[in-house]
């Protein structure tokens, strides 16, 4: 009777480490700002993402940890950016990519960059799926950071 729970539970754990990886951009994001950041939103792409383009420039300007995800134009797959601050002055964007396999079933990833030297982007006109909200002199890469 023993070896037949055992031949179960190597089952079980069998299909649980085969199941398809989670990563999740919003909760990267929250652990790179820091508790009580703000949600600035999700800009669904063609949406109007001026709503989330004012709360990132409003806790930025104010020094106040903030999480903002902006959907990309992916070929294949769901494609999102995100960016958050802690208020301190680091800011991290991160992209999350639902299959960078082109469409083969892949399992998700994010990849991010680290902002050195952050500012607000105040271009005219910037498109927000195309362009961060946040300028940078420079970026040093996270490489990938989940999947």
């Amino acid at each position: 009777m023993s070896s037949w729970w055992l031949v179960l539970l190597c089952g079980a754990v069998a299909a649980a480490c085969s199941s398809k990886s989670t990563c999740d951009l919003a909760a990267d994001l929250r652990t790179r700002a820091g508790s009580g950041a703000m949600d600035c939103g999700h800009a669904a792409l063609g949406g109007d993402a001026k709503p989330v383009d004012d709360c990132v420039a409003n806790a930025f300007n104010g020094g106040k940890p903030f999480i903002a995800r902006y959907d990309r134009q992916g070929t294949d797959s769901q494609v999102v950016f995100g960016v958050a601050s802690d208020g301190k002055g680091n800011v991290t964007f991160l992209l999350y990519d639902s299959d960078p396999s082109g469409g083969s079933g892949a399992d998700p990833v994010i990849s991010g960059d680290e902002c050195v030297g952050p500012s607000l982007d105040t271009t005219p006109n910037r498109d927000p799926f195309t362009a961060s909200p946040i300028d940078c002199t420079s970026t040093n890469s996270l490489g990938r950071t989940c999947g």
